[in-house]
């Protein structure tokens, strides 16, 4: 059977049309896809980007750090209470008193945070907070003295040592407070306050979606 010349010149348009056609809608699927990567690369380094910017303000959280050291204090109060006998003798005849008292004491806790005193940096983990172990920062404030006569002799003098127990409890206090300085508990309160602000500190920033674990590593 003999084509016509306009019979195959009309096929090969038709088949050049379909075959664009053809093409054209498959670089229309391609761009699409290409244009959905693009997104999904772009969320994703927003997201890595987001992840990790914390790093880029670790330094200025260090600083922020040593500007509120007076902030970042652990207050503990506890109710302290002595009591004393006395005991005197005159004349060969004994006496014996004893007298009591009770107060409150507020401590203060905190790790020294001059600027070459501790270092924040990347750790394996997260973030690591290098410093020294948490100490008494301020003379502990002794407050709601109180005091009773348990039992009282013939010679003794309750309220002598009622008033030498008074003058005591300052000194027994500090005394008190550089010992709970290394208790579990009130190390644990001391790195949650550091560890807390820091953290709060570095998700406030511009670009920062996450903050990874904060530990403290004494030196």
């Amino acid at each position: 059977m003999r084509i016509s010349p306009f019979t195959f010149l009309l096929g090969c348009g038709v088949a050049a049309g379909y075959t664009y056609y053809v093409v054209s809608d498959r670089l229309a699927v391609a761009n699409a896809e290409i244009a959905e990567l693009k997104t999904v690369v772009s969320r994703v380094e927003s997201e890595l980007l987001g992840h990790t910017k914390y790093t880029t303000y670790i330094t200025v959280g260090k600083q922020s750090l040593a500007e509120q050291m007076k902030l970042l204090t652990a207050t503990v109060v506890r109710e302290e209470g002595v009591t004393e006998v006395i005991e005197k003798s005159v004349l060969g005849l004994s006496s014996k008193g004893t007298v009591a008292i009770w107060y409150s004491v507020e401590y203060s806790f905190g790790f020294d945070l001059r600027p070459d005193s501790y270092d924040v940096r990347p750790g394996p983990t997260g973030i690591e907070i290098h410093v020294r172990r948490p100490r008494l920062v301020a003379t502990p404030a002794v407050a709601n003295l109180k005091y009773q006569v348990l039992s009282g002799g013939l010679f003794t003098d309750e309220k002598g040592a009622v008033i030498r127990l008074y003058e005591a409890a300052a000194k027994r206090a500090n005394q008190q407070g550089m010992a709970m300085a290394s208790e579990a508990p009130v190390v644990a309160l001391c790195e949650k306050k550091l560890t807390s602000f820091l953290r709060d500190f570095l998700a406030r920033q511009p670009g920062v979606t996450v903050v990874p674990a904060i530990t403290v590593v004494y030196r």
